[in-house]
């Protein structure tokens, strides 16, 4: 389906007269493309966030056109998040629950949850930054695969045994532990989400806010944490038919969908893995092949990010002088609303690609950047916009 909608347009807005009340509120102003409401991201924040990092910098590889679709089906719940969280918790101030096993040290994988179960997490354990090819997948000769140290030294690791003392990186996930979920967690999620894009159409009632977040017919972002993670998986595990992916579930009697065109399928699934993240900190490519394998969609991503199709771009979507937030800005002593530009103002980070064997044009590094440019975005906003 070829419905001449870009990323770029349903990014850039024209307006944002009817933003949703969300506090605090971002004015956007644009010259070109779609509608759109931009509200910051809520107010929740990172408690065990991904790592911050002082490499700083304008990275230039980015987004645009996907390839083929994976699995079908998408499943639904009843149950509420808040009850099936409350049964599975441990209580203690983490964002392990207790299904997910213990957490490893001094750099070694962590054990799994004891017995059987069709809970997630239980041979999860810790995951180590590794050498990778341009997909995503492991670089693997035999019994033997390849941790990444710090100074970018290769790391021999056979039939999965780390060196004793060796320098690896452990890779933290943050709030995007939620993947560790049961199942039926990211289900009742989906269901949520689709329940409120039921029947929408991208580019007309469904628009997206500054970070490439869906935006409702009411003006509401899907901001949850869990809804976005599971809409992520929804992108990337459904087939296109025709040009078009349509996620479905249903729920009793009652069945929810929304369809877009496929070549929207990666912009969007960068921005839903940004959104199920923490505010702070960056995103890495260990972490979203870890948080895709463990959801079972990393063949899908694999493959999508490799097709010669996939291009992103920030000074393309993030356009210098078109998307604009206004901010407070001290002068002589006196706080003054100043609109700025998102392009220059937001401290973007360069994605760390040292870990990535035979690198091309495309791959996981350029996904992985679309998707943390879309938190870093998040986070300025958040921090930083006003209402004016």
């Amino acid at each position: 389906m070829n419905t001449g909608i870009s990323f770029k347009k349903l990014i850039i807005s024209t307006a944002v007269a009817s933003a949703v009340s969300l506090t605090p509120l971002a004015v956007v102003t644009a010259q070109a493309g779609f509608f759109i409401n931009d509200a910051a991201a809520a107010s929740d924040k990172a408690t065990a966030g991904h790592k911050g990092s002082a490499n700083k910098g304008s990275a230039n590889k980015g987004s645009g056109g996907q390839g083929g679709g994976g699995k079908g089906g998408l499943r639904g719940s009843k149950h509420s998040i808040s009850d099936l969280l409350a049964e599975e918790d441990d209580g203690e101030d983490s964002d392990r629950p207790s299904w997910a096993g213990t957490p490893g040290k001094e750099g070694k994988p962590g054990g799994g949850n004891a017995g059987g179960s069709t809970k997630k997490g239980g041979d999860y354990g810790d995951i180590i930054v590794m050498l990778r090819y341009d997909d995503g997948t492991l670089v693997q000769d035999g019994n033997i695969t390849y941790a990444v140290a710090s100074d970018g030294s290769l790391i021999t690791i056979t039939n999965g045994e780390i060196p004793e003392g060796a320098d690896v990186q452990a890779v933290e996930f943050g709030r995007l532990n939620i993947a560790r979920s049961p199942e039926k967690v990211l289900d009742h999620a989906l269901t949520e989400a689709l329940s409120k894009l039921d029947g929408g159409v991208i580019g007309d009632t469904i628009t997206l806010d500054s970070a490439g977040r869906l935006v409702t017919s009411d003006g509401s972002t899907i901001d949850s944490p869990l809804e976005n993670l599971a809409l992520y998986e929804a992108l990337l595990s459904t087939t296109a038919v025709d040009g078009v992916i349509t996620l479905s579930v249903r729920d009793g009697d009652v069945t929810y969908s929304f369809s877009l065109p496929e070549d929207l399928r990666l912009d969007l699934a960068a921005s839903a893995i940004s959104g199920a993240s923490d505010k702070t900190g960056e995103l890495t490519i260990d972490e979203i092949v870890g948080i895709s394998t463990f959801l079972g969609v990393q063949d899908e991503l694999a493959e999508l990010v490799t097709d010669a199709s996939y291009t992103y771009d920030r000074a393309e979507i993030y356009t210098e002088g078109v998307l604009d937030v206004w901010i407070l800005v001290e002068e002589n002593g006196v706080y003054v609303p100043t609109q700025v530009d998102l392009f220059t103002t937001v401290e973007f980070n360069t994605v760390e690609d040292n870990s990535i064997k035979d690198n091309s044009t495309g791959g996981i590094d350029l996904f992985t950047q679309q998707a943390d440019d879309a938190v870093q975005v998040l986070e300025y906003v958040h921090d930083n916009a006003i209402d004016q």
